[in-house]
């Protein structure tokens, strides 16, 4: 039984340690091409099955005591992690109270001006601006007469402005907390104006970006998707030092 339960823990550990790295990073993973729906049913039969584990180790423990210990030792690791994992996706879409702000009454006056610019360069204003959280910024923004928001403690740390035309991408440098930036089909084909060491996650994909290099004013960048543009290589992709997942598919390079 204690064998039994270290070759299921240790399986299903190797599966969570994929799922926490590669898995939500990678997006060719096999977990970024199947249904959201499908994440806490995941979550449940993992959970269920770290218990199954734990049981048999508690019924071999007589007979195998290292092993046992070693078993329950990733059980209670997994079950831990596994039950942070399952009450977070319960939530999502709920956030703590004051984790956002759903207005701009307490945006910093500078940013909230450089939003009201990037709106207007837009053709929109900051009365269509949506008020969301991270994890529904990348959505699709939709009516397309609206833009999405996440202000944060009076501050902007995420942006969507997908599908309209953004031409001063100095602006960005005003909003001196962004960390997300969406910018998909926004006509862009030279991105030397955006300069922010803070910009972790960059979306430009279905733009006419021919050369990376022209990204070097956001060198901390650690996801970047740039697909459907124009590059034909990866030439500049070492200025970014934190790099962890990129998506190039559609361009001419392959």
């Amino acid at each position: 039984m204690a064998i039994r339960s270290l070759l299921l823990s240790f399986a299903l550990t190797c599966f969570l340690g994929y799922t926490f790295t590669v898995g939500l990073t990678d997006p060719n993973s096999f977990l970024k091409k199947i249904p959201a729906w499908l994440s806490i049913p995941m979550l449940l039969v993992c959970f269920l099955l770290y218990l199954l584990a734990t049981w048999w180790a508690f019924k071999g423990f007589g007979d195998h005591k290292i092993t046992a210990l070693l078993s329950l030792g990733l059980c209670a690791f997994g079950l831990g992690l596994y039950a942070t994992a399952f009450f977070m996706e319960a939530g999502h879409g709920r956030a703590a109270p004051g984790q956002y702000d759903y207005d701009f009454s307490r945006l910093d006056p500078a940013e909230k001006a450089a939003v009201e610019q990037l709106a207007k360069e837009a053709g929109m204003g900051l009365q269509n601006a949506v008020f969301t959280e991270h994890w529904h910024i990348a959505q699709s923004v939709n009516p397309p007469s609206r833009f999405e928001i996440c202000v944060q403690k009076g501050h902007v740390t995420a942006l969507n402005l997908s599908d309209h035309r953004i031409s001063d991408l100095a602006l960005f440098s005003k909003l001196p907390a962004l960390g997300d930036l969406y910018l998909k089909n926004c006509q862009l084909f030279d991105m030397s104006g955006l300069q922010s060491e803070k910009i972790g996650r960059l979306d430009v994909s279905d733009n006419q970006i021919a050369d990376l290099k022209t990204l070097r004013g956001c060198p901390n960048v650690q996801w970047l998707f740039a697909k459907n543009n124009r590059l034909k290589s990866t030439d500049g992709l070492e200025q970014f030092r934190e790099i962890v997942s990129t998506d190039f598919t559609g361009n001419p390079m392959h």
